[in-house]
């Protein structure tokens, strides 16, 4: 048989209404992603996606849901957690194109703006809401919106929901969301933070990449960044500041380099320490016993002086100068991915080491991908996000009755102060403050075992009105419209 007569007959197997909406969009064969993903969702069994934005991801998961969702039912169907506003409207329109003719009703939300349109689309029975966990649980708690009629749960960039510190929202809609439910995980990069978030939602998922021979996700995603030798401080920054790693080490190669980067990173703010050949013993103690305990973030250090050192919740390693020597490669990023879970290893290459990078490659036989250096408005955007995220979770431990004291009396001053060059800078010094002291959440905390199958009901108010069928925990399989689990 023809190997691409099944990608190319793909299309020709969905229902008449689906292929008018695909025709609507242009698309003349499914792009590889959807030609492995769509099947597996149509036949309801739960899976992780490794794939990146413009790989078709969208359609992905958007025609599944589009083909599943009964028109008849005026109940939300399908619920698609993604990370910004942008990629909620992104979304929204393709999946609304995909079931036009279906007479899908899709629904974006998310915070920053009134909730008059969104109240009025969930009113109105949207089939498919897709948004911003923030916004989505405002609208579960006032009981606008309901789940107990969900089929499709998708996290859509499951690593960046995370590292803008969603967890927390998203183990709260955790408690509205079926048991009899299909989950799909969509993100660019799994590292440990993403399959913890894929052992609470989902269960026995399969798991899909783009990567010939690759069954499983990575242990270690490795990474590389070309920049010049002047601005690699500068750089290192950059990376910090868009990757937030929970604990991070940094590889130098000489002890005067391992005293600049700490003296550097602490300057700019960051909560870093050092190890190398000089120290003292009982300072080294002192700098391992505080990571080791979670209570130091980055630890700058020579090879020497590295050795030995065991940290199991490192999620990241960094080396700022090349490594030597391709054993040294090794065993710097040996540090991270370690019983089990997963990291990231990313070195700053200047122009004199890229032939020497790309000569240890090869001996390790270890593909290693390049990235970009992230660009000062992607920061703003990430800083901004994260903010935004925070200031959501606090406004909704604020009673509504409390909040004309607490906040609205202050909009006043938020005014002036954003009125003046000098007073805006005193407003920003604020969030500077704020984002330093409430660091978003970005790692998973998993239910004790034996606890997975029934999360704790959540307190209610016992005026507002409930359906049944809300719990939460990982799903139990359900039949997919006659079509059969795929276990």
């Amino acid at each position: 048989m023809d190997d691409e007569s099944p990608q190319a007959s793909l299309f020709e197997e969905l229902p008449d209404d689906i292929q008018a909406g695909i025709r609507d969009l242009g698309w003349s064969e499914p792009m590889p992603v959807q030609a492995r993903v769509i099947p597996i969702m149509r036949s309801g069994g739960d899976l992780i996606v490794q794939a990146r934005t413009g790989s078709g991801k969208t359609g992905a998961f958007g025609v599944p849901i589009a083909a599943e969702v009964d028109t008849e039912l005026a109940e939300t169907q399908a619920l698609v957690m993604l990370p910004t506003r942008e990629l909620a409207n992104q979304v929204a329109v393709e999946v609304e194109a995909l079931g036009r003719h279906r007479g899908v009703r899709t629904l974006p939300v998310y915070g920053g703006v009134g909730y008059g349109a969104q109240n009025d689309g969930l009113a109105a029975g949207a089939h498919v809401v897709v948004g911003t966990p923030g916004r989505m649980l405002d609208h579960l708690q006032a009981g606008r919106l309901d789940l107990s009629h969900l089929k499709i749960l998708v996290f859509d960039e499951a690593d960046e929901l995370l590292s803008l510190g969603f967890w927390p929202d998203m183990r709260e809609i955790q408690r509205y969301v079926p048991q009899d439910r299909q989950s799909c995980l969509f993100s660019a990069t799994i590292p440990e933070k993403v399959r913890s978030l894929s052992r609470v939602f989902l269960t026995e998922p399969e798991f899909v990449t783009l990567s010939e021979g690759q069954i499983a996700p990575a242990e270690i995603e490795h990474q590389f960044i070309v920049t010049t030798a002047q601005e690699k401080d500068a750089n290192l920054v950059k990376i910090l500041e868009i990757e937030d790693p929970e604990s991070a080490i940094i590889f130098c190669n000489t002890k005067d380099d391992v005293r600049f980067v700490t003296t550097y990173l602490r300057k700019k703010g960051f909560d870093a320490d050092q190890i190398q050949g000089d120290l003292a013993q009982n300072a080294r103690e002192e700098v391992m016993g505080r990571i080791k305990a979670g209570e130091l973030r980055f630890l700058v250090a020579t090879d020497v002086a590295a050795r030995g050192i065991d940290i199991s919740q490192l999620t990241h390693v960094i080396s700022y100068s090349a490594p030597d020597s391709p054993e040294v490669y090794v065993h710097r990023t040996g540090r991270t991915g370690r019983a089990g879970k997963a990291g990231t290893a990313i070195s700053l290459i200047s122009g004199l080491d890229i032939g020497n990078f790309k000569y240890l490659q090869n001996v390790n036989k270890i593909k290693i991908n390049e990235r970009k250096i992230p660009k000062d408005g992607e920061i703003l955007d990430t800083l901004r996000e994260r903010l935004m995220v925070k200031v959501e979770q606090e406004m909704r431990l604020i009673p509504e009755a409390e909040r004309s004291f607490k906040i609205d009396r202050l909009v006043p001053i938020a005014k002036e102060m954003a009125s003046t060059p000098e007073t805006l800078r005193d407003l920003a010094a604020i969030l500077a403050a704020y984002l330093r002291e409430h660091r978003p959440q970005t790692s998973v905390v998993e239910p004790e075992a034996g606890d997975r199958s029934e999360a704790p009901e959540r307190p209610r108010d016992d005026d507002r009105p409930r359906k049944g069928g809300r719990g939460g925990g990982r799903p139990r399989r359900r039949g997919r419209g006659g079509r059969g689990g795929r276990r």
